[in-house]
């Protein structure tokens, strides 16, 4: 065997061994990510400066320990406010506080029904919550019932409470719902300071969201059972601009 022939043969046996160790170590890798931030959920990247996440939480997680959640570093977290005309979320004041204390920007929702105005859902909302500097906007989380009013109905008690929330608080609620929702109640209607967040677990949303729910079994340290996860659709700058 000639000199030549036996260096070609080492060049090939090493670029060998370099293909089947590279994607080994890609996934290695992609796994330590995957667990670490996002438990069973794979992100799709939507930002240019790494992902912005948050959460949302109601009554349902019980009692946070919020020291513990802090570690995890969300970069923001919404909290159920209020529902209806008439209930007020038992946990609120509580997460509130306590999310302030770690330094988390907040952001408060109302649940909206359809067996109350919008007006009176409004003020039950303003009655209940709080907005300090450094807040995020506040969210009217809109949800389909068993039994859905006519659309030009659900339409104008909607507005109703949109108005009444933007010209006390002087800004525009964020809107969190489906694609289907949107399409069927708010594609022709809704003002357009009002940013979206949009619900969808199985694809990225194709209207022009701010904030994505990719989950809802999302699990971290501080939180007992499953929490939703949020993806906002720009950078940390960008987030930034949205905060009172």
């Amino acid at each position: 065997m000639t000199l030549r022939i036996m260096k070609i043969r080492l060049i090939i046996s090493f670029l060998a061994i370099l293909l089947i160790q590279l994607p080994a170590e890609a996934k290695k890798r992609h796994h330590k990510r995957h667990h670490t931030l996002y438990g069973n959920f794979v992100p799709i990247k939507v930002s240019t400066e790494g992902e912005v996440w948050g959460l949302d939480v109601s009554h349902h997680q019980s009692t946070i320990d919020w020291n513990k959640l802090s570690e995890n570093e969300p970069h923001f977290v919404f909290l159920k406010a209020t529902e209806g005309a008439t209930n007020r979320d038992i946990k609120y004041s509580e997460n509130y506080g306590r999310a302030r204390d770690n330094n988390i920007p907040v952001g408060s929702y109302h649940f909206f029904t359809y067996k109350s105005s919008g007006k009176e859902q409004a003020q039950n909302f303003l009655s209940t919550v709080k907005y300090s500097k450094g807040d995020l906007p506040p969210v009217l989380d809109l949800e389909f019932s068993r039994r859905m009013p006519p659309a030009y109905m659900v339409r104008n008690e909607l507005l109703d409470f949109i108005q009444t929330i933007s010209l006390k608080l002087t800004c525009f609620p964020i809107v969190y719902c489906s694609n289907r929702f949107f399409n069927l109640y708010l594609k022709e209607c809704l003002p357009e300071k009002c940013k979206l967040w949009i619900v969808d677990y199985k694809a990225k949303p194709n209207v022009n969201w701010t904030f994505w729910q990719t989950s809802n079994k999302h699990t971290l340290p501080g939180i007992k059972g499953y929490v939703d996860l949020n993806l906002f659709n720009g950078s940390t700058s960008n987030f930034n601009e949205l905060l009172n």
